[in-house]
């Protein structure tokens, strides 16, 4: 959710948020991003225990809005080994005008060495607007969301919706700083939702980018993902994009 960079395709605030969709697109060609950073926070929650975790990309812009690649970052789930989520995705980004610009896109995640591959194999239909390279309002929708801790009466695999709201300001050269607000609406398949948020600032010298957020979410964030007790932590991330 920070930054004029369009290489992510997670909607999220934490790991996510160091290479936010802005809608822009960029030369033709390919294009990508090396990242690490001291955790993988995803959607306000640590997807690696807290651990140092990587992240990649690499993705096709085809000079006519389209853009499709590959991402990749680092996941640990309580009681396994080290692994990694993959992200396979396409875009549609209009530059709408000088201040307005938008995306649609489709996101299927992966991960192959989990334990639980078969409950975390969805899709995610996403929307983003942008104003300014300032403002960015995102919506998630996902149709197979799986319920990972169910109750008796809600279904193992379900409708799910996040909506996130992010603002990014310059300060000083390329210094800026970055807030955002997410809800993840979660009741379909586990009668549960949780807010998130994040704060803190970027600053690029060159082609690296330097991320540092203190990362929030509520106490139910937890609940579907057998995540730390921590509720808010610090994440800095250093990236590369190519």
């Amino acid at each position: 959710m920070a930054g004029n960079t369009h290489r992510s395709r997670r909607c999220g605030l934490g790991f996510a948020l160091v290479l936010a969709t802005s809608g822009t697109a960029a030369a033709q060609g390919f294009g990508g991003a090396l990242g690490y950073g001291n955790d993988n926070v995803y959607r306000g929650v640590s997807l690696t225990q807290g651990s140092s975790a990587w992240l990649a990309d690499l993705h096709y812009d085809f000079g006519n809005g389209w853009v499709a690649g590959v991402g990749a970052s680092s996941e640990r789930p309580r009681f396994q080994e080290a692994g990694a989520q993959f992200q396979w995705y396409a875009d549609r980004r209009w530059q709408i005008d000088d201040d307005w610009s938008a995306k649609v896109g489709v996101v299927h995640y992966d991960s192959p060495s989990n334990f639980w591959r078969k409950e975390l194999d969805y899709n995610d239909l996403t929307a983003a607007i942008g104003w300014r390279g300032r403002w960015r309002l995102s919506v998630a929708l996902s149709p197979d969301t799986p319920g990972v801790f169910r109750y008796p009466d809600k279904t193992r695999i379900g409708y799910a919706a996040t909506v996130e709201l992010g603002y990014t300001q310059p300060l000083v050269d390329r210094l800026s700083l970055n807030a955002g607000l997410g809800y993840y609406d979660l009741h379909e398949v586990a009668d549960l939702g949780y807010a998130y948020g994040s704060i803190g600032l970027s600053y690029g010298i060159g082609d690296f980018n330097v991320y540092t957020s203190a990362i929030w979410a509520d106490a139910d964030a937890r609940r579907y993902y057998m995540g730390s007790e921590t509720r808010t932590r610090w994440v800095t991330t250093v990236v590369w994009s190519f």
